[in-house]
């Protein structure tokens, strides 16, 4: 089993979403055999957003791209294929502003690329995933309480949309651990952070 870890907090002290994925990874490697983890921290080491030239050579067929043009897709080109590489995907992801960190956004401008991650047919104007197969488990922290079906949940364009475009590239099995109301008292964040917890030590067996 190969996971790939995104974390996206700009925090490296004190963040939740890191905290809780450290002690996922932990249980979970302790319940399955033959672990490889791979970890891509884009809150401490964002990619490059793509540029004018990224666009223009993500839009040429690979055999006439310039150099010039390759070198500009080559971190996209190596997130991509760690991103394939996958069998499960976790992201730490807290709740910026009502979505996700701009680190995330970044990232996943550069994974989600036609003819890598997904594929459009213009005469039936149909779009397929090309990463299948996979599952992935969202950790997202948040300061008020933002989970869907709640009465601030219309405000959630965080797991929300990360469901949308994992699905857009073919990764439906997705999991949403929510940890809200972490700016309340410290007997709410906690007892939050306690159910975020019991769900996640759930899903390091059977995941």
């Amino acid at each position: 089993m190969k996971l790939l870890e995104i974390q996206s907090s700009v925090r490296q002290e004190g963040s939740i979403s890191r905290c809780l994925s450290d002690e996922f990874v932990q249980a979970w490697q302790m319940s399955h055999c033959g672990i490889q983890h791979k970890k891509r921290d884009v809150g401490i080491n964002p990619p490059a957003h793509p540029t004018g030239l990224w666009t223009k050579a993500n839009y040429t067929l690979p055999e006439k791209r310039s150099d010039q043009m390759a070198a500009a897709l080559t971190e996209s080109e190596k997130l991509i294929e760690e991103l394939l590489w996958a069998d499960r995907l976790l992201l730490g992801v807290p709740m910026y502003n009502f979505s996700i960190p701009s680190t995330l956004k970044a990232y996943l401008d550069n994974v989600v690329r036609i003819n890598r991650t997904f594929t459009f047919d213009p005469a039936t104007y149909t779009f397929e995933g090309l990463a299948k197969g996979k599952k992935a488990l969202i950790i997202t922290p948040s300061a008020g309480n933002f989970v869907v079906g709640t009465p601030q949940g219309e405000m959630n364009f965080c797991d929300t949309y990360l469901r949308s475009l994992l699905g857009f590239i073919g990764i439906d099995d997705v999991t949403v651990v929510p940890v809200p109301d972490q700016f309340m008292s410290d007997e709410i964040r906690q007892r939050e952070i306690a159910t975020a917890r019991a769900k996640l030590m759930k899903l390091a067996t059977d995941w």
